[in-house]
């Protein structure tokens, strides 16, 4: 591999660590590379309640790209997926409290 491609891959490899805490998640915004291979670290502080990162094409969530496990916290989980390869605004959200949400900007 060359040092050129190296980079490449790593370039096209995003880690998004994102909190659940007190029904909200820390961010409302998150923005990756298209057709990255996508690693989202979800952690749940809410005590005894369910939460999960999923990724949709819109905020209808009719469409999913990546639907992420429940979790009950407090714990944490990790989960991969690929960003759709064509740049644009899409949507995510918890399954479980819809207004939990936000944009997933693929570049």
């Amino acid at each position: 591999m060359t040092p050129d491609t190296a980079a490449a891959q790593a370039a096209r490899s995003v880690t998004i660590n994102i909190v659940a805490v007190d029904m909200a998640f820390d961010t409302d915004t998150i923005t990756v590379p298209a057709g990255a291979e996508v690693t989202i670290n979800l952690d749940n502080q809410d005590d005894s309640v369910p939460h999960n990162v999923s990724f949709y094409t819109d905020s209808s969530a009719a469409r999913a790209i990546f639907i992420g496990d429940l979790i009950t916290g407090p714990d944490k989980v990790t989960q991969t997926f690929t960003a759709p390869a064509e740049p644009g605004t899409y949507f995510f959200q918890c399954d479980v409290h819809p207004f939990m949400s936000g944009a997933f900007i693929v570049e």
